[in-house]
């Protein structure tokens, strides 16, 4: 195509109105387009979830009623925690009174700051999504991304009853899921954060934390 012709088009194009509607998620199921098929069954939200995080790397723990204390116990012996942040999710409630009692010294959490000097940042997650072993961390819960993002090892607590069969679940219906409205910040978090792209070699813990762990809370 010639260059006068191409942007005689761009120019069609940028000077047409917006689109009523901008969806950043794939559309609903069509006639004659074929569904997304996993490759694990997913009628059992916690077992697909758990076989799929663990096969990325993830230590992943069911953790009945009263079991928080023993597994962050396991985590902090598994990577010799002495600093943690702990997050504001609904989730943390006794968090860091269990850790005090291990303990491991919990910084006031002052944004980036006390983040990058800790070596465990613990956190809730709004969902987790079965199909990929992902969690769904939202800022407007946690109070920001700090504590699961600077932290070498980041440690996860998930509601069973928050798991979700597919990424779509989550993006096709973002209304109900927050139902106050979209946080600033919505982050899934697939694995331990890892990069090959350099000479195509795997490291691990290069853009995040190189440990995850999600403990999965039964409901009581």
């Amino acid at each position: 195509m010639e260059r006068a012709a191409f942007l005689a088009i761009l120019r069609e194009r940028l000077a047409a109105a917006p689109p009523a509607v901008v969806s950043a998620h794939p559309p609903e199921a069509h006639p004659g387009v074929a569904e997304a098929a996993y490759h694990r069954p997913l009628g059992d939200l916690v077992a697909a979830f758990t076989a799929e995080a663990e096969s990325l790397g993830v230590e992943v723990r069911r953790v009945a009623p009263g079991g928080v204390p023993a597994f962050l116990a396991e985590v902090v012996a598994a990577h010799g925690t002495g600093r943690a942040v702990v997050g504001r999710d609904p989730e943390m409630d006794g968090v860091a009174a269990h850790l005090a009692a291990l303990g491991v010294e919990v910084l006031d959490w002052d944004g980036p700051g006390a983040a990058a000097r800790a070596d465990l940042g613990v956190t809730g997650a709004a969902f987790g999504i079965a199909a990929t072993g992902s969690i769904v961390v939202a800022a407007g819960r946690a109070g920001g991304r700090g504590a699961s993002l600077l932290p070498p090892v980041h440690a996860a607590l998930v509601r069973e009853k928050a798991l979700l069969k597919t990424p779509a679940d989550l993006w096709r219906h973002l209304g109900s899921c927050f139902p106050e409205g979209l946080p600033s910040q919505t982050v899934v978090i697939t694995g331990p954060s890892r990069t090959g792209d350099i000479e195509l070699v795997l490291v691990r813990g290069v853009h995040g934390p190189g440990h995850l762990w999600v403990g999965l809370l039964a409901a009581g």
